[in-house]
């Protein structure tokens, strides 16, 4: 059994990897931490993508509808390797108009995003040892995402 505070090191080490891979919009990289039967769901508009190919897909699709992105107040509630929920507010500016969220070219798209992520072992040996390693923390693979998010409210007027 792995301490509280080694559970949580991985969290953290996992979720900026995967935050800094979003920001960059660098899609190989961000796949990196994907396992290759990996499955995505926008639960919102009710999409799914099964299989690495496929998420990959779609993530070129978004970065190259919005290439400048942003995330902040990231928090992550887990207890588990194999589980963790997050939440983050998301920030980008859309290449193209975006109707389906309200958005047009250039303006500034604000959300709230809350992703749900199930990890599965795939590095080296039978399990994890508990090692922070960057090797180690590598060695945990996404398998599903379910995100959900609300796009933030426009002033009127």
């Amino acid at each position: 059994m792995y301490s509280k505070d080694t559970i949580q090191g991985l969290i953290q080490a996992r979720l900026a990897g995967i935050k800094q891979a979003s920001e960059k919009r660098d899609v190989e990289e961000l796949m990196s931490w994907h396992s290759k039967d990996a499955t995505f769901m926008d639960v919102v508009n009710n999409i799914s993508h099964e299989g690495i190919d496929a998420v990959r897909e779609f993530y070129a699709q978004a970065y190259r509808a919005i290439p400048t992105f942003r995330v902040s107040n990231e928090g992550t509630t887990g207890f588990t390797p194999e589980f963790v929920a997050c939440e983050m507010k998301c920030e980008g500016e859309p290449a193209i108009d975006l109707p389906h969220l309200g958005s047009k070219a250039g303006e500034t798209l604000s959300w709230t995003g809350v992703s749900l992520f199930w990890y599965r072992w795939e590095g080296n040996g039978e399990e994890w040892d508990g090692s922070l390693s960057d090797e180690a923390v590598r060695g945990w693979k996404i398998v599903k995402e379910r995100a959900y998010h609300v796009a933030a409210k426009k002033p009127s007027g």
